[in-house]
């Protein structure tokens, strides 16, 4: 029984461990970012993605329009829009 303890806490510590080097060391793109921020954040899943999270990473890689969220109507999609067109536009100066 000590041998099962001692291994599930290593094997629990290991992955705590990796698990928050994972997490320091994880870059999050900047354009999902910025628009999950606009996003109503009501985790509904009315735009058919499990979560604003995920709809703005669809967003950003151009798998779902602006206009996906239904819940934001158009106030979130002319945010969006606005956030999509100033990384553009970033983009091209660079």
């Amino acid at each position: 029984m000590k041998t099962f303890i001692i291994s599930v806490a290593t094997v629990g510590g290991f992955g705590a461990f990796f698990g928050a080097l994972l997490g320091y060391f994880a870059e999050e793109n900047p354009l999902v970012k910025a628009i999950y921020e606009v996003l109503p954040h009501g985790e509904c899943g009315a735009c058919g993605f499990p979560g604003c999270h995920s709809c703005a990473e669809a967003i950003a890689e151009a798998q779902a329009s602006v206009d996906v969220c239904v819940v934001g109507g158009a106030a979130t999609t002319e945010k969006i829009k606005k956030v999509v067109e100033e990384f553009k536009n970033k983009a091209s100066k660079n």
